[in-house]
């Protein structure tokens, strides 16, 4: 069984309540100007219960993603790379995530407000 307390100092991974906590899990994002620059993340599933200490559901999706990228993958594709090409709809069916209001990405300003570059300036 887990054990661990709030101050970081018991063994194993300071959790806040596992009982009613749940994880998401997000792909695509990278900081690199390599290739098509930088890139946001995006919710790939969410609600994943939070059982430790080996989160089986948890590690469930994260194969389904890994399982659709290296069958529908190009060599040296990136996740994110591959998502944009083949579709966020393809990538929900290849994975069998349910899609959700929540995966719609409606902040239209990102590019005007973030940085969009890794280099550094002066």
């Amino acid at each position: 069984m887990y054990r661990g307390d709030c101050t970081g100092q018991g063994s194993g991974l300071v959790i806040s309540d596992a009982s009613t906590d749940t994880l998401a899990i997000w792909v695509g994002g990278k900081s690199a100007n390599t290739r098509g620059g930088p890139a946001f993340m995006r919710l790939a599933t969410f609600g994943l219960p939070n059982n430790p200490p080996r989160w089986p559901e948890v590690s469930a999706a994260v194969r389904s993603i890994v399982d659709a990228w290296k069958q529908g993958a190009r060599e040296y594709e990136r996740v994110g790379e591959w998502i944009e090409r083949v579709g966020w709809k393809r990538f929900f069916e290849v994975t069998g995530f349910e899609f959700t209001k929540y995966h719609i990405d409606t902040y239209r300003f990102a590019r005007t407000t973030f940085n969009t570059s890794a280099q550094v300036r002066r």
